[in-house]
């Protein structure tokens, strides 16, 4: 082989899709503005640790909104000047039922959520009750809580769609689509289902366990992106699973409490059930879910790539070498 072709296809004159990949990492943390701007958690703890809060402000929400921003003005970047792609590309057009595969996956993960919570009870492991705000001591509805309550779940929600962008952007976002386009699907798969691990290994109260059930969720999303090749089935996974778990449910999302929740959910019982005070996402629970969840998605006849969005890829990709790389042609095997 060429050296130069350790760098360049020769058949689509690109770079090839690690050096892309490792460009847009570069690109995306070359600023050490955007680890200012990142929320700051506790530092590593034993599992009896309390659970950090997370301030649901304006502030918190801009924050996230300016990460988003950055994250892709960096994939546009790369899209435009590495690989010749419109923005589109990156799969939040609004094009090809875009919506439905919103619906569809708030659906799925508010129902993942409450059979997690089911086996929780079902285990002995949690007890759920109202929040205590939300009525008053001798009795009656207390509507100054309610108020306060709603007003928390509404602004956890926006704060949760912005954090699943950010999330969703940089794990299956350019990186990881443009390993896709050159290598077999496991590759990127695998590597940044455990990268979504890792980044989550500092947060409070986290255990191996937990890790390892966080990466089986990064495979989880992944799929949902290769079924639809949007990125809206897989947001609207992310933040549903979030908000109904810690807003509705009251249970911590990864060691963070969000917000004040509709109802309260014990985690008494085992920690091995439960994921005790990292919440579900650390127990077992959570694993037979995300099992479930990930062979339904693979299997499911009511999730695909709608023709829309195939045909609006092959509209930017008129030539071969240009489908080849964007992995649109039958029996593509990846570019490198």
């Amino acid at each position: 082989m060429n050296p130069t072709e350790l760098i360049l296809n020769p058949q689509t004159g690109l770079l090839r899709a690690g050096w892309r990949a490792a460009i847009f990492i570069a690109l995306l943390n070359s600023p050490y503005l955007i680890y200012g701007l990142l929320p700051k958690t506790a530092e590593t703890s034993p599992a009896a640790a309390p659970i950090v809060a997370v301030d649901v402000s304006l502030g918190t929400v801009l924050t996230y909104a300016v990460l988003v921003a950055w994250v892709v003005l960096v994939s546009w970047i790369c899209l435009r000047f590495l690989e010749r792609l419109k923005l589109s590309a990156l799969g939040f057009a609004l094009r090809g039922g875009w919506f439905g595969d919103v619906l569809k996956g708030c659906g799925l993960s508010g129902v993942m959520i409450a059979s997690v919570v089911a086996l929780q009870i079902a285990g002995g492991g949690s007890r759920l009750s109202f929040n205590p705000i939300l009525h008053r001591e001798h009795g009656g509805v207390n509507w100054a809580g309610v108020r306060t309550v709603a007003v928390e779940m509404v602004a956890a929600l926006v704060l949760l769609i912005l954090a699943a962008a950010f999330e969703e952007l940089i794990f299956r976002g350019y990186a990881f689509q443009t390993l896709l386009r050159g290598a077999p699907a496991v590759v990127p798969i695998l590597l940044f289902s455990i990268y979504f691990g890792w980044a989550h290994w500092n947060n409070p109260n986290r255990t191996l366990f937990s890790t390892a059930n966080t990466a089986l969720a990064g495979v989880w999303l992944s799929i949902a992106y290769l079924k639809t090749r949007n990125l809206w089935f897989p947001t609207a996974l992310h933040f549903t699973w979030n908000w109904t778990m810690g807003v509705f449910f009251g249970i911590p999302i990864s060691g963070l409490q969000i917000g004040r929740p509709f109802l309260v959910t014990s985690s008494d019982g085992p920690v091995w059930l439960t994921g005790g005070n990292y919440g579900s996402e650390g127990g077992a629970a959570a694993t037979v879910v995300l099992i479930i969840a990930i062979a339904v998605i693979w299997r499911a006849r009511w999730l695909r790539a709608s023709p829309e969005v195939n045909s609006a890829l092959l509209e930017r990709a008129p030539n071969t070498e240009s489908a080849i790389n964007l992995g649109l042609r039958s029996g593509y095997r990846g570019e490198d």
